[in-house]
């Protein structure tokens, strides 16, 4: 896989600083002005998912990856558990709103809006698994080469000391 260009590569750290802010701008908001504890703990989690996300890319900018990239599968296993956690969430608020009869309002326990942060909390999950798995699979060639150098020169009998 190519490396990003520039300006694709700046979109992908300005979308996620925006992600970080809104999440934590949901979690002040409706903690403390609307009472809706599960719009806020899901718009916090969203956050937190933007915020990892933003992390590993600003990692692939320093070239950390190029000597960690196996560390990388952690990260995509984050992934993978935001994006269960957003899924399962959205599905038991979906359900919880249908089978009370719920109007779509901020105030209390509003499921709806819940949902909304549950699918974005599977975006960013989603996201970090993706750009995780991308960047993995750049340097994972590098990484091969070299191991395949390095065994060739332990294997060889004329080299050996």
């Amino acid at each position: 896989m190519a490396a990003p260009t520039t300006g694709w590569f700046r979109c992908r750290i300005i979308f996620a600083i925006i992600g970080v802010i809104v999440g934590l701008s949901v979690f002040i908001v409706f903690a403390t002005k609307f009472y809706n504890w599960n719009t806020a703990l899901w718009g916090l989690l969203s956050g937190v998912g933007a915020l990892i996300t933003l992390i590993v890319h600003l990692l692939y900018r320093k070239g950390v990856w190029q000597t960690y990239s196996y560390r990388l599968r952690y990260y995509m296993l984050l992934g993978c558990f935001l994006q269960l956690a957003g899924v399962c969430g959205f599905v038991t608020y979906l359900s919880l709103g249908i089978v009370q009869k719920q109007v779509l309002t901020p105030y209390g326990n509003g499921f709806y809006l819940t949902c909304v942060w549950c699918f974005m909390t599977w975006k960013w999950g989603f996201s970090l698994f993706y750009y995780s798995r991308s960047y993995k699979q750049e340097f994972s060639d590098v990484y091969t080469i070299v191991a395949k150098e390095d065994s060739v020169y332990e294997s060889d009998p004329l080299i050996s000391d």
